[in-house]
């Protein structure tokens, strides 16, 4: 009876994890959907099952940490799973949407994306890219955000095009970025804020980002404002702490 109850254990243990990896893979058929709109030309639909992967993909790596889906599932590599849907969602099909949606000047519609391939794929194959405490080194690999943030303000072709160039110079620049899930010390606020900004992005997207009729539209936008500053406020803290390490070891090392 015992090693019955250890079979029946081990078991239902091997069908989590395997339902685990069907959700990241739920992400993809998310992101297919998401394709699906852009070439119906409906940006909003194509951003709301972005959203959705987004979500998936927010929740899916912490409860393959919780029922240890590596060691029940030795054969699948959950890491180069995530990557992959990762990849189509937040850098293939963004690509795509800048060519669709005519997003940037015409003579650059090509080249843009094809830049933004090249150094995500160089970038997702780095083994450096987060910090030993979980930062991003370098602007992350998340064009769908800032192609969320472009359909929002509803800039012209040119400031599309030096925003973008912006972030790509951004790639190389060794800033650091808090991942809302992994930099243990921000954990916590980092998930409030990342659960606020997904309630009022979807509510901005639902309705309208200047849609101002009322105390609820002025609260969403106001909770939206504030979780995005939150995430900048965080790389500029960053920033200044490794500025002010720096500077005390250089004094110190002047002093002896």
């Amino acid at each position: 009876m015992s090693n019955f109850n250890k079979i029946n254990k081990l078991n239902l243990k091997v069908y989590i994890s395997w339902c685990i990896h069907l959700l990241t893979c739920s992400g993809l058929v998310a992101g297919f959907l998401s394709l699906i709109n852009v070439f119906e030309n409906n940006q909003a639909g194509a951003f709301l099952w972005l959203g959705v992967a987004l979500i998936i993909d927010a929740v899916d790596g912490s409860l393959a940490r919780k029922f240890e889906v590596a060691k029940n599932v030795k054969n699948i590599d959950g890491k180069m799973l995530d990557s992959v849907i990762d990849f189509f969602n937040y850098i293939i099909i963004p690509s795509i949407m800048i060519y669709w949606f005519d997003i940037v000047p015409m003579y650059f519609e090509i080249v843009i994306p094809l830049i933004i391939l090249v150094i995500s794929a160089i970038s997702y194959s780095n083994n450096n890219l987060m910090s030993s405490d979980n930062f991003y080194k370098g602007f992350p690999c998340i064009w769908n955000i800032l192609l969320l943030y472009i359909y929002f303000f509803d800039f012209n072709s040119i400031a599309n095009l030096f925003l973008i160039l912006f972030c790509i110079i951004l790639k190389f620049i060794p800033l650091k970025y808090v991942h809302p899930l992994r930099v243990k010390k921000y954990k916590i606020q980092s998930t409030i804020f990342m659960a606020l900004w997904f309630i009022s992005t979807l509510k901005l997207l639902i309705t309208s980002f200047f849609k101002l009729d009322n105390l609820y539209d002025y609260l969403f936008i106001t909770i939206w404002v504030i979780s995005n500053f939150y995430f900048i406020f965080l790389t500029i803290y960053e920033l200044l702490i490794d500025i002010f390490k720096s500077t005390s070891i250089k004094l110190k090392k002047l002093q002896f």
